[in-house]
């Protein structure tokens, strides 16, 4: 667990190295959109199809669409 440092920054916080990159804060926000964005694909394919499968096999048919759209985008 790390300790947070709570000095008094005199504000000027704006001048803080940030803890990761922005690249690293990117790909964290494409990942929680990708995660989003199967989740809706998934609920969806349950309303369209509703063949009784086992939560699974929705999930990794959205994952499969989610990953089809990212490589043509």
């Amino acid at each position: 667990m790390t300790a947070t440092d709570d000095r008094p920054t005199m504000y000027l916080g704006h001048l803080v190295i940030p803890r990761e990159s922005a690249a690293q804060d990117w790909l964290k926000r494409q990942g929680e959109q990708r995660e989003a964005a199967v989740e809706i694909v998934a609920l969806e394919a349950k309303k369209w199809f509703g063949l009784n499968l086992p939560d699974s096999a929705y999930e990794n048919f959205a994952q499969r669409v989610v990953a089809a759209i990212d490589q043509r985008i």
